[in-house]
């Protein structure tokens, strides 16, 4: 399967923050928990959240506030998604390391951030 080698980013506006507030939360598929998340995300001014098991209806993500940059890769049930927030942030996602489970940001050409579902294995 080919894979872009360029992906046009999205939000950048030259002004790169501070700083980033980040979450890390696991939704477990619940509708009322990415409720909960994206209250906190605009009450706490949350630039990004990575998140884990994102709520989906009919194999789409759902619950995400308009305006919202959602990266997840996959068909399917996804495991593993990133939502960003804040306009400031340049993000750029890496598609050849990602997939349903993990998803790879190169964020503000500096750092990567990966979202990542891990099983357990019994």
């Amino acid at each position: 399967m080919a894979v872009p080698l360029k992906q046009k980013r999205g939000g950048y506006n030259n002004q790169k923050p501070q700083q980033i507030k980040c979450y890390q939360v696991n939704v477990q598929h619940s509708k009322a928990a990415t409720a909960n998340l994206m209250q906190m995300i605009a009450t706490d001014k949350i630039g990004m959240a990575l998140n884990q098991e994102p709520y989906q209806y009919q194999g789409k993500l759902t619950g995400i506030t308009k305006g919202y940059r959602t990266f997840a890769c996959g068909e399917g049930k996804r495991r593993a998604a990133i939502v960003i927030q804040d306009n400031t942030i340049d993000a750029l996602l890496i598609t050849q390391q990602s997939d349903k489970d993990a998803v790879l940001l190169e964020v503000n050409n500096e750092i990567f951030l990966c979202s990542q579902h891990v099983l357990r294995l019994q």
